[in-house]
C-alpha cells in the first residue's frame, strides 16, 4: 500500500461511515515535506508521510510543532546503498576522495523528499562531499533502479523493499550492498533516525547481514483543529479488522496522538479487554 492508496482508503471510509456530510481535504503529493506544508498552510486536513524515522528526526528540530498523528500504517522499508558488483566499492565511504567519480541515483535533497534528506545527510556523515560523486535524481525507486540497470548509474541509494522491480535489476546487474558505517549509523541514531539490520537473503544478492537505515511505515498526520469525531473515525478506519498487536503498532506514532484518535484507540483497548472476559 502506498500513500495514495492510504488516502483513498481513508476518504472512502469517511464517506461510508461519517454520521454527517464531511468535507475532507487529503493531501496526496510526494509523501514528504510538501505534505506537512499543506497541513500548516491549510491546504489539507490530513496528510500521509513516510518514513516515520524522518519525522522522529524533524520533531527534534521543532519543525513539526502543531501537528498531531492519527495513526501509523505499517510497511517494510530500508534505505540501502547498492553498487555495481564489478566496481571497487565496499563501503559508502569508498565513494569519497577517489580518482573515479561515481554516479549515484537517488532522490534529491530538495526540502521536500525525506528520503533525499536522509541520503545526503548520511553521505556527509560518511565523508562523501558533493564533488566526490555525480547525482542523478528521482523520487521513484523504480526510476533509480532503472538507472543502475541501464548503466547510467554506478550506485543506487533508495529503498529496495518498496518496489518489486528491484529483484529483476539485481539479477540483471549483480550488486554489492555497501555498509553505511558506524559514523553514519550512530550520527543519525542520536538524532532519532534508527538503523535496521537487513538479514542475509532478504534482498537479492545479499550474502550477509547489512545495517541499513530504517525506512518503514507511513504516518497519518493532521492539525490540532481537526474535528474530534472525525479524528476518532479515521483512527477506527485505520485499525478496522486489525489484531491487538497491530493496533498497538498503530499508536507508535512519531507525534502526539490527536485527542480524538487517542480516544478511539482507548476504546479499542477497552473493547478488546471486555471481549476477552
Amino acid at each position: 500500500m502506498d500513500a495514495r492508496s492510504i488516502c483513498e482508503f481513508i476518504e472512502q471510509g469517511v464517506r461510508r461511515d461519517a454520521s454527517r456530510d464531511v468535507q475532507l481535504a487529503v493531501k496526496v503529493g510526494r509523501g514528504g515535506l510538501d505534505e506537512t506544508t499543506a497541513l500548516f498552510t491549510g491546504g489539507a486536513d490530513i496528510a500521509v508521510v513516510a518514513p516515520i524515522a524522518a519525522l522522529c528526526l524533524l520533531r527534534q528540530f521543532g519543525d513539526l510543532q502543531g501537528l498531531f498523528a492519527l495513526g501509523v500504517v505499517p510497511r517494510r522499508g530500508c534505505l540501502v546503498a547498492a553498487a555495481d558488483a564489478e566496481l571497487p566499492l565496499r563501503t559508502v565511504a569508498d565513494l569519497a576522495g577517489g580518482t573515479q567519480c561515481f554516479t549515484v541515483a537517488t532522490p534529491a535533497d530538495d526540502d521536500v523528499s525525506l528520503v533525499g534528506f536522509a541520503v545526503h545527510r548520511a553521505l556527509r556523515l560518511a565523508g562523501v562531499s558533493a564533488g566526490d560523486v555525480r547525482f542523478i535524481y528521482d523520487d521513484e525507486p523504480a526510476a533509480c533502479f532503472e538507472r543502475l540497470a541501464s548503466g547510467e548509474a554506478d550506485v543506487v541509494i533508495h529503498d529496495p523493499m518498496s518496489d518489486p522491480g528491484w529483484a529483476g535489476v539485481a539479477a540483471l546487474r549483480p550488486v554489492t550492498y555497501l555498509p553505511w558505517g558506524d559514523r553514519v549509523v550512530h550520527g543519525l541514531a542520536v538524532q532519532g533516525w534508527l538503523p535496521r539490520t537487513v538479514p542475509a537473503g532478504q534482498l537479492p544478492g545479499l550474502d550477509e547481514d547489512v545495517t541499513a537505515l530504517d525506512c518503514s511505515d507511513f504516518a497519518v498526520l493532521c492539525r490540532a483543529d481537526l474535528d474530534d469525531e472525525l479524528a476518532r473515525l479515521i483512527a477506527r478506519i485505520l485499525t478496522r479488522g486489525c489484531r491487538p498487536a497491530e493496533v498497538a503498532a498503530a499508536v507508535q506514532t512519531p507525534l502526539p496522538l490527536h485527542p480524538g484518535a487517542a480516544r478511539a484507540y482507548a476504546d479499542l483497548v477497552t473493547d478488546e479487554f471486555l471481549g476477552s472476559r
